[in-house]
């Protein structure tokens, strides 16, 4: 690394026995491309960030200063270079909010309590299992593909996964479909887009279908399904 970069090696040597877990881990990491950021799910976000902020103000280049932001349940920790992000560690002490889709709050702990090691790069890490990583990454589709159609990408990583036996389909939507519910509509909860709760009602009828071909048919037939249907949306 360059001088004036951060050498994120030494700082998760120093997370090595914190329970964390990096989020759709990019693939030149330990390396990063500024203006970057890092999502970490953690259990104790104001020890990591303890822990990174100790490190950070022993070691940053006088290049580059350290801009903090609290906000309870997550912290942004900024690097900053004239007046502008350089790099950013966004720890996460709970599931972000949703709009378009409910997840059950016990997948946070799960994510994190099946997380695995590996070394990426000559740097040891903590990641989600590959059942979690392409759930999280379905979840993000089904929220911001609305806005950001480049999110099919994260359909794409799903499909690649399945096709190459890295995953199994059945256990992958079998997790989905128990961390994940439909809005309610009761205990005065207003919906007022209407088309929205068809469209939820619509995406879980189609989860549990896929569940029932996938133990019929097996998991070569359902992706063909899967896929046809979800590029659709």
């Amino acid at each position: 690394m360059s001088n004036i970069k951060v050498n994120l090696i030494e700082i998760f040597g120093k997370l090595e026995d914190r329970q964390y877990c990096i989020i759709k881990l990019p693939m030149e990491f330990p390396e990063y491309k500024i203006g970057s950021d890092l999502d970490i799910f953690c259990y104790d976000i104001e020890d990591i960030s303890r822990v990174i902020l100790g490190y950070l103000q022993n070691n940053i280049s006088n290049h580059l200063n350290i801009k903090l932001l609290n906000m309870g349940k997550q912290i942004y920790i900024d690097i900053m270079k004239n007046d502008k992000i350089h790099f950013r560690f966004d720890l996460y002490g709970a599931l972000p909010i949703y709009e378009n889709v409910l997840i059950k709050e016990a997948l946070f702990s799960s994510v994190i309590e099946n997380s695995k090691l590996i070394e990426q790069n000559n740097c040891i890490i903590k990641v989600p299992s590959q059942i979690d990583e392409n759930i999280l990454r379905y979840i993000e589709y089904q929220e911001w593909y609305g806005q950001r159609p480049d999110k099919i990408k994260h359909i794409e990583y799903i499909e690649n996964k399945i096709e190459n036996s890295e995953i199994d389909a059945t256990k992958l939507f079998d997790k989905l479909h128990y961390y994940t519910e439909l809005p309610k509509t009761e205990d005065n909860r207003q919906i007022v887009n209407s088309s929205l709760v068809r469209y939820l009602e619509y995406l879980f009828n189609f989860v549990k279908k896929v569940l029932e071909v996938a133990r019929e048919k097996g998991v070569i037939e359902t992706i063909k399904l899967i896929i046809k249907k979800l590029k659709k949306w």
